[in-house]
């Protein structure tokens, strides 16, 4: 499975781990590093914007980036169990249009007809489809992890050749996913931000100063000398420091990228026991319209 890392600006150098990157096109005019690069669309921060965005405009930016993936541009549903909007295939087609087959379209977690329809429709023109159906707000409570889980057991199912899902790659998210041909992550920055490390097979762990209020657990000095340890015997490149948030970013990228998370979990053994997975979504979504 291929890992991506999420990268929104220079400040932390994960390029330098030589790991394929993905950046956002609204923030980026050009790439400056040789790493196989793909460029999301901005479609989920347009719409929490509310912003309109001109489709020619991200056509050239497109260009201007010369990545080798791009996604296409789409209006994320509302809720999950919703039909796409029609406007995420004239997108895609006009995109392709100029940029063919870097080009990958993306499914959300839609009720199963408009999930087929999606695949009928961007098979004829990819054998590459990004799922987009883990991020909010479909992940929002315990019913919407599973939903967003059979959804795209589903999509593996009905889709015929690649499957990249967004937001997935973080070791625990890749063993919910754990048959995706790619997945990518931004969540080593973000958790190293709110003073948190990832420590080997275990998951995140509060190493900050700061009196923890939220949920989440402060590691103990026995993980933390796992984690010390983990780094020193995979050869980590750079010297690690914890006590800054770039620090902790680098340690988590090298962690995301080179362990797997080994702690039993519900959610994990649900996705592997799967056996009917459009059952399953009918469902979970006839749960959710009551």
């Amino acid at each position: 499975m291929k890992v991506i890392l999420g990268i929104p600006d220079t400040r932390v150098p994960v390029w330098e781990l030589g790991t394929p990157l993905m950046v956002n096109q609204l923030s980026w005019d050009r790439v400056p590093w040789p790493n196989e690069t793909w460029v999301d669309s901005g479609g989920y921060q347009i719409m929490l914007r509310g912003v309109k965005v001109d489709l020619n405009a991200v056509l050239e930016k497109y260009k201007l980036l010369d990545a080798k993936y791009y996604m296409s541009l789409d209006v994320p549903p509302p809720t999950p169990c919703s039909k796409p909007s029609e406007v995420n295939f004239k997108h895609f087609e006009y995109l392709y249009s100029s940029l063919e087959k870097k080009i990958i379209p993306v499914i959300h977690a839609y009720d199963v007809e408009s999930l087929r329809e999606a695949v009928d429709f961007y098979s004829q023109y990819t054998d590459t489809v990004a799922f987009g159906g883990i991020v909010p707000p479909s992940l929002n409570g315990g019913g919407g992890k599973k939903l967003a889980i059979v959804t795209y057991k589903l999509l593996r199912r009905e889709w015929k050749g690649k499957v990249h899902v967004l937001g997935a790659g973080s070791p625990f998210m890749r063993k919910l996913f754990y048959d995706a041909d790619s997945v990518d992550t931004s969540t080593y920055r973000i958790k190293a931000i709110h003073g948190m490390v990832l420590i080997p097979g275990l998951g995140e762990r509060y190493v900050g100063d700061r009196k923890i209020v939220w949920k989440a657990k402060r590691a103990t000095h026995e993980e933390v000398e796992t984690l010390l340890s983990f780094l020193e015997k995979t050869r980590f490149p750079f010297t690690p420091k914890l006590d800054h948030w770039k620090g902790r970013a680098l340690i988590n990228a090298w962690v995301l990228l080179y362990s797997e998370y080994e702690v039993d979990n519900p959610l994990i053994a649900y996705s592997k026991g799967l056996k009917d997975p459009e059952e399953e979504v009918n469902e979970l979504c006839l749960r959710k319209a009551l």
